[in-house]
């Protein structure tokens, strides 16, 4: 969450950077578009103008030039032959009369009411029958201003927006793609405290064993402190085994082919029926192909055994078949059972089961793996309702 968190805030600051450069260019541009606009209007009026002062068919009020406009045409002596109402009848200007070429000049202070304002103007000149005509066309600096001021409203109203917006956008990418990364590190941590945990227990007790023998320094005690190591080394050997297969599973994808899950099972139920006194029932096991990783599905396999094997009483019914959704495995034996309420806590690393069911020998991970096995090849595991024992249903899609 503080990664996720972190690259959000400098995504979006960057983001925020970005887009204020990008509204200060905006604005610069279409200032500058405005005021073209404005000049080739004016430009275009003044022409307009001084074709009609040089036909000799000039009005003597000009209205005709826009709302935020003035215009003033000046005849060859300098008088003015027709101009707007805040122009008047005093000439906009006295130099740079009857230039060949358009000329930009600024009217400041120009008279609007009771107040003045200041324009861009244009000069034009034209031929007309007494000499050179010129007039004169402004285009309102407050107009073009208003103009730029909007845009920038409404890029100020617009940029905390969309910076929200791409913060969420953000926010919801960033989560996506560092979860994967953040679920690998979360399961190496849970690795970790769980090799940690769990190898804690047989260390101490080699120690406890080791300083208790030293001190009696007993030949013959030896053998039994030997003994119990050697067990406990079984235990964590095992356990180490359990942990390395489920990082396995976590982090890296199987192989996967067509495989007999029947042909599995009876395999397994044969690897376990000479280490036990239960009988184990597999007149149930019918036909019923998966696609699968077939050491992983052993695994499965060879886990539900060795759960129902010691739990149960006397006898282990294991049965699979083929049906319309996929293919089922049953693993059912008449131990003490799982109470309820723990059928799903059952499948938790190192929970070793239900306490009605004893306190077997076991690294709590067997069950785990049964899961994530199943969950590996798109498939369920369950504890169902059975005949007074525990019934494991595990459930894969069909090939």
């Amino acid at each position: 969450m503080g990664t996720r968190l972190r690259l959000t805030a400098v995504a979006t600051a960057v983001s925020a950077v970005v887009l204020v450069a990008a509204s200060v260019l905006v604005l610069a541009l279409f200032q500058r578009q405005v005021t073209d606009n404005a000049d080739d209007l004016a430009t275009s009026r003044a022409e307009d103008l001084a074709a009609l002062a040089a036909a000799g068919r000039l009005p003597d009020l000009l209205t005709d030039i826009g709302d935020d406009s003035v215009g003033q045409v000046i005849g060859p002596d300098g008088s003015v032959l027709a101009a707007s109402a805040s122009l008047g009848a005093a000439p906009a200007v006295t130099d740079r009369l009857g230039s060949e070429d358009p000329v930009r000049i600024d009217l400041d202070g120009v008279p609007d009411d009771d107040e003045t304002e200041d324009y861009r103007a244009w000069l034009v000149t034209a031929q007309g029958p007494d000499g050179p005509v010129t007039a004169v066309v402004g285009t309102s600096r407050e107009a073009i201003r208003e103009d730029v001021l909007a845009l920038g409203l409404a890029l100020l109203v617009a940029m905390p927006l969309v910076l929200l917006a791409a913060a969420a956008l953000l926010w919801f990418l960033l989560g996506r793609t560092l979860r994967p990364v953040e679920d690998a590190h979360l399961r190496q941590r849970t690795f970790v405290a769980d090799a940690a945990h769990e190898l804690q227990s047989p260390l101490a007790s080699y120690r406890t064993q080791l300083e208790v023998a030293q001190r009696q320094d007993d030949p013959a005690g030896w053998r039994a402190v030997v003994s119990d190591l050697l067990a406990e080394t079984d235990r964590m050997e095992r356990l180490v085994r359990d942990l390395l297969f489920l990082a396995r599973q976590d982090s890296s994808a199987s192989a996967m082919s067509l495989v007999d899950l029947d042909d599995v099972v009876l395999e397994e139920v044969a690897r376990v029926r000479p280490t036990t006194a239960v009988d184990v029932d597999v007149t149930g096991v019918s036909a019923a192909p998966v696609r699968g990783n077939r050491d992983d599905l052993a695994r499965l396999v060879r886990n539900l055994l060795a759960n129902a094997v010691r739990h149960a009483s006397a006898r282990v019914q294991v049965a699979c078949r083929q049906d319309a959704t996929g293919s089922l495995l049953v693993v059912e034996d008449d131990g003490p059972g799982v109470d309820p309420g723990l059928r799903d806590a059952v499948f938790e690393r190192f929970r070793r089961g239900d306490p009605a069911r004893g306190h077997a020998a076991g690294t709590g991970l067997g069950l785990s793996i049964v899961r994530a096995v199943a969950d590996r090849h798109g498939g369920t595991v369950r504890v169902a309702d059975g005949g007074g024992g525990a019934r494991f249903e595990v459930r894969l899609p069909r090939v």
